[in-house]
């Protein structure tokens, strides 16, 4: 009995979040006018509250859940690479953000096409999907993994639903609005229960050393589990894989001004580095030093967050934790899928389809893209549930295609560096291709330790590298074609009446 009235505590406290989340979404939709208002709220987020739903989006499903189950699994290891997270936030805050916020893009694709090209853009716009699509089919994992391992009523299907259902509802009738007002709620939520979590736990086993003596030896060593080769690699697929990624790039473009994107987004980066791999490594290490939870866990560690949090806090507790771990995963899920349907719209309707689209059909375009790639994601979460190993995938992606290109646009620009920056995006995205389909881990043509420890996104950014420095010299003599200027579209419109 007892049992049952600790359940109902905690889905209790679960419902009335995902409630207030419904509510927050219907005063939003209020709000909504525009096109602008739908995907730029309007571009005039303060630097706090740019903070906030910044964190919120970086402590998604793959940062709290499967950086936790990581932790179990390799130890400090784990949240070392994850540090690389938090210092591209401060970097792309300090020296980036104020550029992007200057430029009055409405999406990631607008920048290629400035700098490089038409053929820059859509090789940006096809990098944008793959990066969106894939991290919110990771957020949808989460939610109904996390919600499975800790209602046994509730089955991983039904979880997925319903948690699905809430966020594409309030993201889809309120847009980026709906997204940051809920960003704000849960970034308090997650910081709030994270740290509590992982402030009590570190008291109760006495600190690092008492955990030390709970936990193998292997728990504290670097290199324990994964080779040297492997731990660099990872850093810097980590620090590449999510650099300017459209999430963190919409975050300038809706700050007020260039100062308050700067601030919010480096803000952002300094708190969780110094938050969220000390909380993450905390609660992995206490979930290894509990033998009720390793026995829960068996061979599966992305439950450990959970399984902790079920087999150690008193049931009201363990409910505003569940709030807390459904609040970082649904802000990724919310951002991603805001950024897609801004890329659909802008990217591909307004370009390609209807280029005298009125703002009406532009808003009907992006509400039914959001729509559509929640349920979608959502079916695709059905099949594939590693968070960790979704991430890591769509990273292999982003970075050797996007990043370099995306530097030299803003620091290095010149118009005879066009064909060269270009021509890195294409081989990039192709020796990443390579590597996935020739050299992957169960492939007979894997080289092996140490080479096989080389993350595909390294790999593909120093091919994407050598590409450029090759390139460059032999093309800047080419003739050039003017590039694209946001102004030949006529801007989102800001007029509430239309």
């Amino acid at each position: 009995m007892p049992d049952n009235v600790d359940r109902w505590i905690e889905l209790g406290a679960l419902g009335l979040y995902l409630v207030v989340l419904l509510g927050i979404g219907v005063r939003a939709a209020m709000q909504v006018r525009t096109s602008a208002d739908y995907t730029l709220a309007g571009r005039n987020i303060p630097w706090v509250v740019v903070l906030a739903t910044t964190a919120a989006t970086m402590i998604g499903g793959g940062a709290s859940v499967g950086m936790v189950g990581r932790v179990y699994e390799v130890g400090i290891a784990a949240v070392l690479v994850t540090c690389a997270w938090h210092i591209q936030l401060i970097l792309t805050g300090l020296w980036v953000a104020p550029r992007l916020r200057g430029m009055n893009l409405v999406t990631v694709g607008d920048y290629f096409e400035v700098r490089f090209g038409p053929l820059a853009r859509e090789l940006a716009v096809i990098n944008c999907v793959i990066f969106l699509v894939g991290a919110l089919a990771a957020q949808m994992a989460a939610i109904g993994t996390v919600t499975d391992s800790l209602f046994d009523q509730i089955s991983y299907e039904r979880a997925l639903v319903i948690g699905a259902a809430v966020t594409v509802f309030y993201s889809t009738v309120g847009g980026i609005r709906a997204v940051i007002k809920t960003d704000v709620l849960q970034f308090v939520i997650l910081v709030t229960g994270i740290g509590t979590a992982a402030a009590m736990l570190f008291v109760r086993h006495d600190g690092f050393g008492g955990l030390l003596a709970q936990v193998r030896e292997s728990q504290f060593h670097v290199t324990a589990e994964w080779s040297t080769i492997k731990v660099v690699s990872l850093f810097g697929a980590y620090l590449l894989g999510e650099t300017l990624a459209p999430p963190y790039a919409v975050r300038c473009f809706v700050a007020k001004d260039a100062r308050q994107a700067r601030w919010g987004v480096a803000g952002a980066g300094l708190f969780l580095l110094f938050f969220l791999p000390v909380s993450t490594f905390v609660l992995g290490s206490s979930a290894l030093a509990n033998p009720d939870v390793s026995a829960a866990l068996q061979s599966d560690s992305q439950n450990a967050f959970p399984e902790l949090v079920r087999a150690t806090f008193h049931p009201a507790f363990a409910g505003i934790m569940i709030a807390a771990i459904v609040a970082a995963i649904m802000s990724s899920a919310d951002s991603c899928l805001s950024c897609l349907a801004t890329v659909v719209m802008e990217d591909s309707y307004r370009r390609h389809i209807n280029r005298q689209a009125t703002d009406r059909q532009l808003l009907r375009v992006a509400q039914g893209t959001t729509l559509l790639a929640g349920i979608g994601a959502a079916v695709c979460a059905l099949e594939f549930k590693k968070i960790a190993d979704i991430l890591e995938f769509i990273y292999d992606f982003w970075a050797p295609t996007m990043i370099l290109p995306f530097l030299v646009g803003l620091f290095w620009y010149r118009q005879t560096r066009i064909y060269a920056a270009v021509a890195s995006m294409i081989t990039g995205f192709v020796a990443t291709v390579f590597w996935q389909l020739v050299l992957r881990d169960d492939s007979p043509w894997n080289p092996g330790p140490p080479l096989s420890d080389l993350s595909p996104a390294l790999f593909g950014f120093a091919v994407a590298v050598v590409t450029y420095l090759v390139a460059w010299p032999l093309t800047h003599k080419l003739p050039l074609s003017k590039p694209f200027r946001p102004q030949s579209l006529p801007q989102l419109s800001t007029d509430k009446s239309s």
